[in-house]
């Protein structure tokens, strides 16, 4: 059995040990309220998930991050058109992309259905993507199809930061904004109906960070007024096709947890200034699992390694976690593989 890493350039590897059931199987038991052969790997790299981030999806090419099965991408410029015929200007010293500020597109959310030229996914060639990944959809990974922009990330593009964070309390914009979200809703459900309707898939991705550093951007009431019902009816409709919810959310959130909840989310990979033990205690008995970070580095000697391993496990062994093996030590993930394996199945 060989595991794509994800990533395009990357190599694969042969894992340390034969597993009774494949890792796509495996996930599917955790989030199914099962117990797992061992604790899942998830995140970006050297994981038991198959990132696909398409470059059909025009937002994939502008912020550079596509990961599919055709050749190599060649990026071109700085700057890029994504969804909604925004310029995005990639940002090389951050990595990162980000809309040209200054002059949003809306300035006013009753605007929306004036301003707005929705993508024609009729127009696109889903059976040509389909074919160009076929090879890379082939995998004992748990295929994840990866969306960029989920609701409040779409308000910043679209009004830049200082003008989102005014719409989500303007009692003048709200009705716009609910409908403006509704239909947005209604576009992330069909752009994962058309992948699923021809690509293998396990899990659906999407991108929305809701903190900084320091603290969300919004309360958790207006997390709950504005951004809920909408992302729970995404969620909803990918439950319903047999499928895992996995949220991307960077910054400090952890005053939003319930709204993650709610919402039925499967999976969270919290950054480290989140509460990551007390979020665990709130979360028991809901959907929502963490994807911990490995807590030891590349360098740590064999001895430490396992040693953390062993104690990682029996401080989690009970939790909804998975383990990123991102920046980690080939020596924690193969002791904690064997100490997960051997004690969850006895």
């Amino acid at each position: 059995m060989f595991v794509n890493m994800g990533l395009q350039g990357m190599p694969e590897v042969e894992p340390l040990y034969n597993r009774p059931i494949t890792p796509r199987e495996n996930m599917k038991l955790l989030f199914s309220g099962q117990k797992p052969w061992w604790i899942p790997h998830t995140g970006m790299a050297y994981t038991e998930v198959n990132n696909f981030r398409p470059r059909i999806f025009p937002d994939n090419v502008a912020v550079r991050l596509v990961m599919d099965g055709e050749e190599p991408m060649e990026y071109g410029d700085l700057t890029a058109e994504g969804w909604f015929k925004l310029d995005w200007v990639f940002v090389p010293v951050a990595g990162g992309a980000t809309v040209k500020p200054g002059d949003p597109l809306l300035e006013d959310m009753n605007d929306w259905q004036d301003v707005l030229v929705w993508p024609d996914l009729d127009a696109m060639d889903w059976e040509a993507m389909a074919k160009g990944n076929r090879a890379y959809m082939d995998t004992p990974q748990a295929n994840e199809l990866c969306l960029l922009d989920g609701f409040w990330e779409r308000l910043i593009s679209l009004m830049d930061v200082s003008g989102a964070a005014i719409a989500l309390v303007d009692e003048d914009q709200k009705d716009a904004l609910h409908a403006f979200f509704d239909r947005y809703a209604d576009h992330m459900i069909e752009c994962i109906r058309r992948v699923k309707q021809v690509i293998p898939l396990d899990g659906v991705l999407i991108h929305d960070d809701w903190g900084t550093q320091n603290g969300p951007f919004f309360s958790l009431e207006t997390a709950r007024e504005m951004f809920l019902p909408y992302l729970k009816r995404v969620v909803d409709y990918i439950h319903s096709e047999g499928m895992f919810y996995e949220q991307h959310s960077c910054g400090n959130c952890t005053p939003l947890v319930p709204v993650y909840m709610e919402a039925g989310v499967d999976l969270w990979t919290p950054q480290l200034m989140n509460d990551l033990d007390g979020i665990l205690k709130v979360c028991q008995g809901s959907k929502l699992h963490l994807g911990m970070p490995c807590p030891v580095g590349p360098d740590a000697s064999e001895e430490e390694a396992r040693q953390a391993a062993r104690a990682w496990f029996e401080k989690y062994r009970d939790k909804q976690v998975t383990i990123s093996p991102m920046a980690s030590s080939p020596f924690f993930m193969e002791e904690l593989y064997r100490i997960s394996r051997m004690e969850y199945a006895g």
